[in-house]
């Protein structure tokens, strides 16, 4: 196990690396003396600059580990969401984004008290804080995992030191020392994973030839099956799947609301969006191939350490680095794994820390105090969700069963809870009123808890005939947002509309010209 430890050359490069983001946040908080400016940097960033947080957050230390965790272990299922994210961009770019700048919210959940009222605000910000708190935690707990086989400190240790430095550094600085960090990490990743495959290629005697050959022989390179089906995950299950999670992503996460209001301009946000987007897809690629190389690798060369060593899939990818690669570089491919982890924990407890202040604190608690309380409001939420991320890790590392990405994806179909269609609904009619908007979301609730309640022990106990009947809990995002939006305007259609609000820049058919 001697070699599958790191050595000091790595960690001297580890240490330089953290140095970086502690002296960023530090920096940045020097300059921080407003609210405005620790949640969306005033609202005056290049373009180029968040269009590389944008990739960063994205990009988590899921895709470092899980992708290729994924792909060693089974298929190229997971890049379908290749396909959902490149379809999501589009609204994105033409509908969300400048309809966010021109409506002059802070955040999606203020749109809709503006457009509803106040419960379809906390409602919609209290299922992202619940989403987001299950992330960042899966994260931590993903970063986590490598480091175990790397030194030799206990995993609950290991989760504790990054969950504190991941907060430290957000809550100093606040947003733009998010995004410039951001910047560091993504550098640092990309020169992390491109060192891998190379050392790959060269230890293998026929190269990408023999990997594509290999792989495809043994089904690797499958996307899965091609059957339209609601009880497998097959290739139009994970495009559809991640369609719906990623324009979740786009019209209604914080931590993307503020990258289209951080820039300094619309042509600004507009760039944002298309660099991280094609920064985005081939970095998705390049890692579910590095997946692939490696099942070749040690098919071909097999290693008899690999079953006592690698516990999980997650691990192999750290597990052939330290054995592999030299000394010194190794510290940089770990420090692009870190990056990847960092990018999107640090952009999510900023992006929670804004909702629970403006969304709960700023409005049910204060409401008339000055910029700099509610910036030290900010930085306590900021500590607050850091500890709740360090807990939540904690509790994955005790009972997780699944892989970094089934988890994940499963846990954001769930939390959904109609909130797209809740939006689309705002956005996209006129004819959608409060009432309506009520009780849509109180159907599309019960449907929720229903399906859950009949796919559980409890449900297949007592209702067996009833589960054959049930699509996988992965379509719950696609279907529950489809039926909320279909169920809310056909009543709007039926019972008219009530007592509705003045709808001026409100939805895309009252925007005032500019």
């Amino acid at each position: 196990m001697d070699n599958a430890m790191l050595k000091w050359p790595d960690l001297v490069v580890i240490a330089l690396f953290f140095g970086a983001f502690v002296a960023i946040g530090g920096y940045f908080a020097r300059k921080t003396r407003s609210a405005e400016k620790y949640f969306l940097a005033e609202r005056n960033l290049p373009g180029w600059l968040v269009g590389f947080s944008v990739m960063a957050t994205i990009v988590s230390a899921l895709t470092f580990l899980a992708l290729p965790g994924f792909a060693y272990a089974e298929n190229w299922r997971f890049m379908c969401n290749n396909f959902g994210y490149l379809l999501a961009l589009v609204p994105a770019v033409l509908l969300f984004m400048p309809f966010y700048r021109r409506t002059g919210v802070s955040s999606a959940y203020e749109y809709l008290e503006r457009r509803f009222d106040t419960w379809a605000r906390l409602y919609a910000a209290g299922l992202f804080v619940l989403w987001m708190t299950c992330r960042m935690s899966i994260i931590l707990y993903a970063v986590s995992l490598p480091i175990k086989t790397m030194v030799p400190i206990e995993m609950p240790w290991i989760i504790l030191a990054f969950g504190v430095i991941a907060t430290v550094y957000t809550v100093a600085g606040g947003l733009e020392a998010v995004i410039w960090t951001d910047f560091l990490q993504t550098i640092a990743m990309f020169i992390g994973a491109i060192i891998c495959l190379p050392l790959v290629l060269s230890m293998l005697p026929g190269g990408f030839t023999q990997i594509f050959t290999e792989a495809y022989a043994d089904g690797k390179l499958s996307l899965g099956g091609t059957a339209f089906t609601f009880s497998e995950k097959t290739i139009w299950v994970m495009t559809m799947v991640t369609f719906f999670t990623w324009m979740h992503w786009c019209c209604q996460d914080q931590t993307m609301i503020q990258r289209y209001l951080a820039p300094r301009n619309q042509r600004e946000a507009r760039k944002a969006l298309i660099l991280g987007s094609l920064l985005t897809v081939p970095v998705w690629t390049y890692f579910i191939f590095i997946g692939t190389a490696l099942y070749v690798f040690y098919k071909i060369n097999p290693d008899p350490n690999l079953p006592n060593v690698v516990e999980k899939p997650e691990q192999i990818l750290p597990y052939f680095v330290l054995k592999y690669v030299t000394s010194g570089l190794a510290g940089f491919v770990i420090c692009g794994l870190v990056a990847a982890a960092m990018s999107t924990v640090d952009s999510t407890i900023n992006a929670v820390a804004a909702t629970l202040t403006n969304d709960f604190y700023r409005r049910l608690l204060v409401s008339n105090r000055d910029q700099r309380h509610y910036l030290r409001v900010g930085r306590w939420f900021s500590c607050l969700m850091g500890a709740i991320m360090i807990g939540g890790a904690l509790a994955v590392h005790y009972t997780n069963t699944q892989t970094l990405a089934d988890l994940q994806l499963l846990i954001q179909s769930i939390s959904g809870g109609g909130l797209l269609a809740l939006t689309m609904m705002g956005m996209l009619t006129v004819r959608v009123d409060n009432r309506v908007a009520v009780a849509s979301i109180a159907v599309g609730l019960a449907v929720v808890i229903v399906w859950l309640g009949i796919d559980s022990q409890f449900g297949q106990r007592w209702f067996p005939e009833l589960v054959g009947y049930l699509p996988d809990k992965f379509w719950m995002h696609v279907l529950v947002n489809l039926f909320v939006f279909a169920l809310g305007y056909g009543l709007a259609l039926l019972l008219g509309t009530h007592k509705q609000k003045p709808l001026e820049d409100l939805t895309v058919w009252t925007l005032r010209k500019c």
